[in-house]
């Protein structure tokens, strides 16, 4: 089996959601995360492969920086809403985020490019965004942005 086979050793495709996905350890957040690649059936492209295989072995920890960009994306937009569950609560650093966020997973887009810069994105269920969960967009290891699931652009790249 050569490297390319090896590297989706553990994804099943989701035919209902056209995408591949397994449970890893990814090295940059430190745990196990659902991560997702946004393929049909015959596989993920050379591109999507070397993200992932960049992503699998990329050692810095991405956490705080993930917990910064949903920090400032708090402030700029959420910190004067009143959601659902009351008053939004003031955040006195990174580490707040975290008790309003569930449910992460890593995401490799479909990149309308054969070739770019490494691309992924972060998805989590927010209670700031009930509807949508929210996107950290990373683009060569730094935040390129926030929005929401379904706003998150990292196919563009």
């Amino acid at each position: 089996m050569g490297d390319a086979d090896d590297l989706l050793v553990g994804f099943s495709f989701e035919p209902g959601l056209d995408w591949w996905e397994a449970d890893v350890f990814v090295p940059l957040w430190g745990d196990r995360l659902p991560v997702r690649i946004a393929a049909p059936a015959s596989g993920p492209s050379p591109r999507q492969r070397d993200t992932l295989r960049s992503v699998l072995r990329h050692p810095a920890n991405l956490r705080p920086a993930v917990g910064e960009a949903l920090r400032a994306y708090y402030t700029d937009e959420w910190e004067c809403v009143t959601p659902s569950l009351g008053p939004a609560p003031p955040l006195g650093s990174a580490d707040d985020v975290w008790p309003a966020m569930s449910a992460f997973a890593l995401f490799i887009p479909d990149f309308r490019s054969p070739s770019g810069p490494v691309v992924f994105e972060v998805h989590m269920d927010s209670r700031w965004d009930e509807d949508h969960g929210l996107c950290v967009l990373f683009r060569d290891w730094a935040v390129a942005g926030v929005e929401g699931q379904t706003d998150c652009r990292g196919h563009e790249f």
